[in-house]
């Protein structure tokens, strides 16, 4: 799995933010990636409702976020494969596949758009991720 395109892209804080979230992601380094979201940060991934976040309102603030980084920032468990990437206004759009194993050891991958935004720190204050929670329980082997 690669993030090589975004790496190559020309540099800004919103697309540094998100190779940064992105490595951070895969290497499961949970205390790392939490680091790099302002306080009052907002993180929807997937967006809208889903068994993962019901209210589909996302998690609000550092404490909310640490929770979901608890649960899905782990070893292993996350790749990308990033095949676009486009930049503009303190934001980074990433959209390429997303690559899961489950705690069970099972495998599932996703389309996934990613919108990262940053604020003038080049903290995240949002990263919102479409996918769909239902195509990714499909697709696992």
């Amino acid at each position: 799995m690669s993030i090589e395109l975004v790496k190559n892209a020309p540099k800004t804080p919103a697309r540094e933010a998100s190779i940064r979230s992105m490595e951070l992601s895969m290497a499961g380094d949970g205390e790392g990636w939490l680091a790099l979201f302002a306080d009052d940060a907002i993180v929807q991934d997937p967006y809208g409702p889903s068994p993962m976040d019901p209210s589909g309102k996302g998690r609000v603030g550092k404490e909310e976020i640490e929770k979901f980084c608890s649960a899905y920032i782990k070893p292993d468990s996350i790749r990308f494969e990033i095949r676009q990437t486009m930049n503009g206004g303190g934001a980074c759009v990433n959209i390429g596949t997303i690559f899961t194993k489950s705690p069970d050891g099972r495998m599932g991958w996703n389309e996934v758009i990613n919108i990262y935004e940053v604020n003038a720190e080049g903290k995240i204050t949002l990263l919102r991720s479409y996918w769909d929670f239902d195509a990714n329980m499909k697709t696992m082997f």
